[in-house]
């Protein structure tokens, strides 16, 4: 399957629609016919912005990871080199394989209907953003193992394991980009990753073993502990360290160290759990059943991320509030390696969660689909629980926008926006608090004061999101949805 990046883009005329469509189906042709595959006997169902593509059962499966993807890149740019920029085409490609019945109709089969919902993935659209090339493809997890993995020409090496969430669908791909390709994994780590799959097609009870899920390695998501990986102790070379448990939401843990005696210049370094998998643009370090991203620092942060099993993962951040020049990667490695130590074991510390806190909600039951079609309107939405359901999604899969509802803590004094009272609770709405496309709604469901004695507000975030939309004109609905929430959380 075959679509085309930003096909509706509002620059694009007719005339150029029609320019792209139809050097699409030349560039398709002319890899095809180049890497000697069967153009005139392969079935083609044409999808406005793309093409779906049925190949004969006989066609070697090797032929479309060795030579093909980088034939579709090079036509696709002869394509461009002759057309202005808005008759210029990026694609995306799906591979699988699989049964395929026909009727009267057309053609029927759940193989089918994979290669879409991995077509329709927001990680391969994200990997052909970041990219410099004209093609981003991904796989099924078989074509991956059964195909790229058993040839010698494919650059298996270059691919990039992905999680993929589409309607129903939750499926293990995999992501290359062909005319801008991923650096090669370490030698030491791939043979590693051989090692994993060999014991798992061996023995089954292996797979337990080097990949345990939230039961035998995180256990209770919402009592693990991520204080118990911040290791304050190890930054006091870097100044004064005073640990926050009340800061953001319940997932992660704060470190704030101070630089100065009058603490005006401080670094928040932070440890959070997290859902989500690894970042196909980075290489990941294998430490056993743990995985290791760093990237790239920015001026004023640097992040490290540890992978854990069943999409999961440990983010380790330090973030500058001054100007004061200081090492932060130097800082979150610390922590890091601490904390590493500890994961290894697989043993995270347990917490007691604070008696009446949003810790025991569900940020996910307190909003459903209906409400948010009804404020924001109609359309297929997609829901995403966060870690420990202390937050959740609803995306539109058929364009931009998605309604945030999610735990915070704050500063009571930090407080800002139009004050509003939602079924008994005191709330702040704000267009542009989280970005600069949003509105949001902050309910206070509670103050209470921390172990640093600072009056704190457990708030309920509403954020309705919209890119094509102003912030302000986004804030009714947001009201509209969080007195569905203030309504909940009273019952």
């Amino acid at each position: 399957m075959i679509d085309v990046e930003k096909y509706g883009a509002a620059e694009r005329t007719t005339p150029d629609l029609l320019a792209l469509r139809s050097g699409l189906y030349e560039a398709l042709e002319k890899a095809f016919l180049d890497c000697g595959l069967p153009w005139q006997e392969s079935r083609l169902d044409d999808a406005g912005d793309g093409v779906f593509v049925l190949v004969p059962a006989t066609v070697p499966k090797s032929a479309f990871v060795e030579r093909f993807p980088t034939a579709l890149a090079e036509a696709v740019r002869a394509h461009n080199a002759r057309h202005p920029k808005q008759a210029q085409i990026r694609v995306r490609v799906a591979l699988h394989a699989g049964e395929i019945a026909y009727d009267e109709h057309g053609v029927a089969s759940r193989a089918i209907i994979k290669a879409y919902r991995l077509l329709d993935a927001k990680v391969l659209k994200k990997a052909l953003a970041k990219s410099d090339g004209v093609l981003a493809l991904v796989m099924s997890k078989w074509f991956f193992e059964e195909v790229v993995k058993q040839s010698a020409h494919a650059k298996a090496d270059t691919y990039r394991r992905v999680k993929v969430k589409v309607k129903e669908t939750r499926e293990t791909a995999w992501i290359a980009r062909p005319d801008d390709p991923y650096p090669p994994l370490a030698r030491r780590t791939w043979v590693r990753w051989l090692g994993v799959a060999i014991a798992a097609a061996l023995v089954v009870a292996a797979a337990v073993v080097l990949w345990p899920g939230d039961d035998t390695f995180l256990g209770d998501p919402r009592t693990a502990d991520p204080c118990a990986l911040t290791y304050a102790e190890a930054l006091t070379a870097y100044g004064t360290v005073e640990t926050s448990e009340d800061y953001g939401n319940f997932s992660r843990c704060d470190a704030l160290v101070y630089l100065t005696q009058d603490r005006t210049q401080f670094v928040d370094v932070r440890v959070e759990f997290a859902k989500g998998g690894s970042d196909p643009s980075l290489p990941v370090q294998r430490e056993a059943t743990l995985g290791i991203q760093r990237p790239p620092a920015r001026p004023d942060n640097c992040v490290r991320l540890v992978l854990l099993p069943d999409d999961e993962q440990v983010i380790f951040q330090a973030r500058e509030t001054g100007e004061r020049p200081i090492d932060l990667c130097g800082m979150t490695e610390t922590v890091l390696a601490s904390a590493l130590l500890k994961l290894r074991q697989g043993e995270i510390a347990r917490r007691e969660l604070p008696a009446g806190s949003l810790a025991g909600k569900d940020a996910c039951a307190l909003m459903d689909g209906t409400a948010v079609t009804a404020a924001v309107g109609a359309g297929p939405l997609e829901r995403t629980p966060d870690f420990g359901n202390w937050g959740c999604d609803w995306d539109y899969t058929d364009r931009p926008g998605v309604v945030k509802v999610l735990f915070d803590r704050t500063d009571a004094e930090e407080l800002d926006g139009t004050p509003v009272e939602l079924s008994g609770f005191a709330a702040r709405v704000r267009a542009a608090k989280r970005s600069d496309t949003s509105c949001t709604v902050s309910i206070v469901y509670r103050q209470y004061t921390d172990l640093n004695h600072v009056l704190t507000d457990e708030l309920v975030l509403v954020d309705v999101e919209k890119s094509d939309e102003p912030p302000d004109r986004l804030c009714a609905p947001a009201r509209q949805l969080a007195y569905t929430v203030a309504r909940r959380l009273r019952a």
